[in-house]
């Protein structure tokens, strides 16, 4: 298994809220490692993550992330992309696990 890095986007619902009021698509994005057989496994399994830590956001409501269609990828190249300190900060699961939402909210 290999560590691949995942970053997605979404909007918060302070940021849905300017968006509908003043027209700002403004969007937030979250990264974290997940350890998987293969990027397209990681991918796949970081759109869950993502659609989990979305509607933790919006409790009670029916909201959606992969419905709206945020961005999401797997880094190819991480370490020359980022400096280190900042990718040993992020949470890193395996594949079939979710995080630690409330880290990952942090």
């Amino acid at each position: 298994m290999a560590k691949y890095l995942y970053i997605f986007g979404y909007q918060t619902p302070e940021q849905v809220v300017n968006a509908a009021r003043q027209g700002i698509p403004d969007e937030a994005s979250r990264a974290l490692f997940i350890e998987a057989d293969s990027p397209e496994q990681a991918l796949a399994w970081g759109r869950e993550v993502s659609e989990e830590f979305v509607r933790r956001l919006f409790p009670g409501q029916q909201v959606s992330w992969k419905a709206l269609n945020f961005a999401q990828w797997i880094e190819s190249a991480p370490q020359t992309e980022y400096p280190a300190e900042i990718l040993a900060q992020l949470p890193a699961i395996a594949c079939g696990s979710y995080p630690d939402f409330d880290r990952l909210s942090a």
